[in-house]
């Protein structure tokens, strides 16, 4: 309530006497960050908990797919596997600050397995392709999430 409070007094207050179409776009910008923001917090840890367990479920399958590729890649997504491949999941709702926290973690176990996986498909590693399409499977829904709940109109600075 207290952000769309603000995202309707800079409508009705501040954007009336506004003559820059700059300051105006950037209005326009500031109350459609807001609305995201105020789409977002309602489910923001509902998401950081599914995509937690996705993400270690992401990481043990990558490492599956690859079966018997051999190098130090496919060594590395391994040993991501073998440790936060193995993590238990997170019950709903968890402490924020460790949500968080065990999320960033995972979120960079799994950009660097793609990293790993990119370095393996340009080594002409056929399964690569394979353990590619498991991470992307996870990511895509990620981010469709994250247009769903924070989508941004017109108001963007330097737009049209």
């Amino acid at each position: 309530e207290l952000l769309e409070g603000i995202i309707l007094a800079l409508q009705d207050e501040i954007v009336p006497h506004v003559a820059n179409p700059k300051a105006l776009a950037t209005i326009q910008m500031m109350q459609s960050l807001l609305q995201g923001v105020r789409q977002t917090l309602p489910v923001v840890d509902a998401y950081l908990v599914d995509e937690h367990n996705d993400m270690i479920t992401t990481l043990s399958d990558t490492a599956a797919s690859l079966g018997e590729v051999d190098g130090p890649a496919a060594d590395r997504i391994r040993e991501r596997a073998a440790t936060l491949g193995r993590l238990e999941p997170l019950p709903a709702p968890p402490d924020g600050i460790e949500l968080v926290a065990a999320h960033q973690e995972l979120s960079k176990a799994i950009e660097s397995t793609f990293r790993d996986l990119d370095e393996l498909q340009r080594s002409d590693v056929a399964v690569a392709d394979d353990a590619i399409q498991v991470v992307r499977a996870h990511l895509a829904p990620r981010y469709m999430r994250q247009v769903a709940a924070f989508t941004v109109g017109d108001g963007f600075v330097g737009r049209g």
